[in-house]
């Protein structure tokens, strides 16, 4: 009996029709419990949901309006609707979306919003039940453009012996910023500030910059942009040195610059400033040149202090008094005798006549020989080698002054003439 029962029941559990009738049972109850759970509304919050403005490019372009000081940049919303639709809603696909297609001026709006929903979910499945805001407060402004100069100063210091110039170099030199009218308003220029220690050299770099308005406050207005947002700057820094005034000398007539020459210049020095390769080449200023044969025991003259190209003369002295003493040795003046004035060269075809019966010539030597020196041991002759066949009558051609027997003794100046006629000889003259 046992043994028939089962098998009756392996018979119902191997037939087809047994399992088909097991499978709806187990759809039906699936579709039950779908039906009674999916389809219930259940509510859900979503924080952070983002507030979009429609049309805000095109009412800039058109009008140069922008929205700014919105009251609030996100919503909480509390949603309800089934679990099908509320799975698929998040804080990233849901916005809040207000519409500018009213707004024709500036001013201040309150719209309300409309919800946005992504692909697949309908407004009409879903039900708002609370919403942290009913409406966006905002303000529409002006757009605004707004060239501004860039000025800035240096706060740091420089090495010792460098000066930093006052005014900085900058490119651009001014900068364009944009925003709402009531920010752009604030600004009056972008400030730009050198801190650096210790500088030695130029500096040269790209930087940022803050902008200020009139009384130098600090604008911060992250509804500001900067169109330019770096200048570049140039610091120029100069090279300072104090640097002596000097003469040069040429050595002449038995005195040279260091045995018997003194020599005072008035102010010995100038403080010059400028590019460090001008300055620091320049190891002295020289005034001018000075022949000591070109006069007798003291020369004194003023000179212009020209400062080497790209320096500037700090002291602002712009001359310089020089005085040269000759010391250590005498002179004394002689008149050398027509006896001893002569021509050599004389043109041929010519006879010469030397109208100067007298010419003062000062020398200069040590007492000693000046107290040996006789008048004959000076001579003047004039070398008319250069003078050419075509002259005639008087000339003043310039002589050398021989000492005879006194080579210390030199002769101060060089610019010695005489007058001397030249005549033609006539056939027949002897």
């Amino acid at each position: 009996m046992e043994n028939k029962k089962k098998t009756k029941l392996q018979l119902i559990t191997q037939s087809r029709v047994f399992w088909m009738i097991l499978s709806f049972l187990g759809a039906l109850i699936l579709w039950m419990y779908v039906t009674t759970t999916e389809g219930v509304e259940v509510e859900t919050t979503l924080s952070g949901i983002r507030i979009e403005f429609l049309g805000a490019d095109a009412l800039r372009e058109s009008s140069g309006l922008i929205v700014t000081e919105q009251d609030r940049s996100a919503l909480n919303l509390t949603l309800r609707s089934t679990r099908r639709v509320l799975r698929q809603l998040n804080s990233s696909n849901v916005t809040a979306i207000i519409n500018l297609n009213r707004v024709t001026g500036d001013g201040r709006y309150t719209v309300a919003y409309d919800i946005s929903y992504p692909s697949g979910v309908s407004a009409d499945e879903v039900t708002v039940v609370r919403a942290s805001a009913d409406v966006i407060n905002f303000y529409v402004d002006r757009q605004l453009r707004l060239t501004i100069p860039v000025e800035g100063e240096f706060t740091g210091r420089t090495e010792e012996g460098y000066m930093a110039e006052e005014d900085l170099i900058f490119d651009p030199l001014a900068v364009t910023i944009s925003g709402p009218k009531t920010a752009v308003d604030q600004v009056a220029r972008a400030y730009v500030a050198i801190t650096r220690t210790d500088v030695d050299k130029t500096l040269q770099y790209s930087t940022t910059y803050e902008l200020q308005d009139a009384d130098g406050n600090t604008v911060d207005d992250s509804r500001i942009t900067l169109e330019t947002p770096e200048v570049n700057v140039t610091l120029n820094v100069l090279s300072i040195r104090q640097v002596p005034l000097d003469v040069n000398i040429i050595n002449s007539a038995d005195a040279t610059r260091d045995a018997n020459t003194s020599i005072r210049i008035e102010p010995s020095y100038i403080v010059l400033s400028g590019d460090a390769s001008a300055v620091d080449s320049t190891s002295k200023l020289v005034l001018g040149t000075i022949d000591l044969g070109s006069f007798v025991s003291e020369y004194a003259a003023t000179y212009t202090i020209v400062p080497p190209n790209d320096t500037e003369n700090l002291t602002g002295v712009n001359e310089a008094s020089v005085t040269v003493t000759i010391i250590g040795v005498a002179s004394r003046t002689f008149n050398i005798g027509h006896e001893n004035i002569s021509c050599v060269n004389v043109p041929e075809g010519f006879r010469e006549e030397i109208i100067t019966q007298s010419l003062p010539v000062t020398i200069r030597a040590t007492e000693e020989v000046l107290s040996a020196i006789d008048i004959n041991n000076l001579r003047a002759v004039a070398d008319l080698a250069d003078v050419g066949t075509n002259a005639s009558g008087v000339i003043t051609p310039t002589v050398r002054i021989y000492v005879d027997g006194f080579p210390t003794a030199s002769v101060i100046g060089s610019d010695y003439r005489i007058y001397v006629t030249l005549t033609e000889i006539e056939d027949g003259d002897g």
